[in-house]
């Protein structure tokens, strides 16, 4: 798996969402205190690192992935946190999945829609097994939470990453929505055409560090 390859792969399953904001009237009614902002910016709790197929992808006891083997994992906490884990190991599985288990990986880790069936469309007609080399494996280093709504539940988030031994960094939007009691990735159309874009410096971004 070339870097092109591994960048394009990851950036194919993001999208910006483009949400309509919800207005209300004024009444008499007396409204309830509103609840807390959410935390966009603590990394996952007790975070851990595990390996899938050459890549090494953060994991959380507290944030998830709480289910699954292998590639297919799932069961996030309904947080920005959990967001951020489904976004990465969604995005990794959605990469490294062979030919055998890449369907039941798209229909766990990914939301109905056109996108979804137009990545799958795309995956039949090409072939993956094995692990990622190490010359391109990409290397998860921080993340930005741009956007997070109730209502329906949505975020977006900017994943950032290097590739192999390189200090390139680079950023790729993931968009997601609680569906089912969990995180899925909403995958874009071809035609919204969002691709990896090129980083300077990690500010403004939070920090996977990896303690273990």
């Amino acid at each position: 798996m070339t870097v092109s390859r591994t960048l394009r792969i990851a950036a194919t399953a993001a999208t910006v969402l483009a949400l309509a904001a919800c207005g209300s009237g004024k009444d008499d009614t007396p409204t309830s205190a509103p609840d807390a902002a959410p935390d966009l910016r603590s990394a996952p709790a007790e975070l851990t690192w595990r390996e899938v197929a050459g890549v090494s992808v953060p994991t959380s006891r507290v944030d998830g992935p709480h289910t699954g083997t292998s590639v297919n994992r799932s069961g996030y906490s309904q947080t920005p946190q959990g967001a951020v884990l489904a976004a990465i190991v969604g995005q990794t599985a959605l990469a490294v999945a062979d030919d055998r288990s890449w369907p039941e990986v798209v229909n766990t880790v990914t939301a109905p829609g056109p996108g979804r069936d137009e990545f799958a469309a795309a995956r039949t007609a090409v072939t993956v097994s094995g692990s990622v080399p190490a010359d391109a494996a990409p290397k998860f280093v921080g993340f930005e939470i741009t956007d997070y709504r109730q209502d329906p539940l949505t975020a977006a988030v900017s994943v950032a990453q290097t590739i192999g031994t390189g200090d390139q960094l680079y950023a790729y939007p993931v968009a997601l929505q609680w569906i089912s009691d969990d995180w899925r990735i909403v995958l874009p159309t071809a035609e919204e055409n969002i691709d990896a874009v090129e980083l300077d410096s990690l500010d403004g971004y939070t920090t996977l560090e990896r303690t273990s």
